[in-house]
């Protein structure tokens, strides 16, 4: 027969011990997925994001960022300054978050729309599907506050920020240009700057037009911005030949 455990012996000493770690370990486990009111803790951290989101474009969007304070922030969200500061640190990383989401929102409809891209294609129809995503984000008027006004000269960091979005747009146009007419001799550079220039020039119009109490239809806008674009592609054709 084996020789039985004792109470003392080395063996018994170490059971308790991988039991207890165990058991820790399925506690901290628990502890960290542990679900009230139906919501993990995950989702209860995601929601209160999204409700400081919602309160940012609101206050971002009506008083503005310089008159926003972090109480009146965490009263339109409902939630404690604890996890205003916990998720976001400060007014201006909340400003930047929920100008990323306006932002995200909007460039993959663009994206929906010029996915459809081939060369030879229709620019024109494509265009105005772009312009027209555009607008119509921009008919919120707290959206287009946030987006077009509300970041500029915060800081150098929300300045960098901004400028990579802008950016970002420009690309997304100067590759569709490209897809549709590679044929265009154009270089690098000039087709940055020719994209920047025309994401320049959407802003101040989208600029003028909330500054004027945004009396022009979407309509109006969308065909402006469709004058701009033909405008430069009559002249980028007219150069090929």
């Amino acid at each position: 027969m084996g020789k039985a455990t004792t109470a003392n012996s080395p063996q018994a000493a170490a059971a308790p011990t991988a039991a207890t770690a165990t058991k820790t370990a399925a506690t901290s486990s628990t502890t960290a997925g542990r679900v009230y009111a139906g919501q993990s803790q995950q989702q209860r951290k995601a929601q209160r994001r999204q409700q400081f989101l919602q309160a940012g474009l609101e206050v971002f969007g009506t008083e503005g960022f310089r008159n926003a304070t972090v109480r009146g922030l965490c009263r339109q969200a409902q939630l404690t300054d604890r996890y205003f500061y916990s998720e976001f640190g400060n007014l201006e990383g909340l400003l930047q978050a929920v100008y990323g989401q306006c932002m995200d929102g909007i460039k993959q409809q663009l994206f929906n729309a010029f996915s459809q891209a081939q060369p030879g294609g229709q620019i024109e129809t494509l265009a105005q599907q772009g312009l027209a995503a555009f607008f119509a984000a921009m008919q919120d008027a707290r959206v287009a506050r946030v987006c077009i006004l509300e970041l500029e000269g915060v800081s150098p960091e929300t300045d960098r920020f901004y400028h990579g979005y802008m950016q970002d747009f420009a690309n997304m146009v100067m590759t569709l240009a490209r897809t549709v007419h590679p044929h265009w001799q154009l270089s690098d550079e000039e087709y940055a700057l020719l994209g920047t220039g025309f994401i320049g020039a959407m802003r101040q119009v989208t600029t003028y037009w909330l500054q004027s109490g945004c009396r022009a239809s979407q309509q109006t806008l969308v065909s402006t911005g469709m004058r701009m674009i033909m405008g430069l592609v009559r002249q980028l054709e007219a150069e090929q030949t």
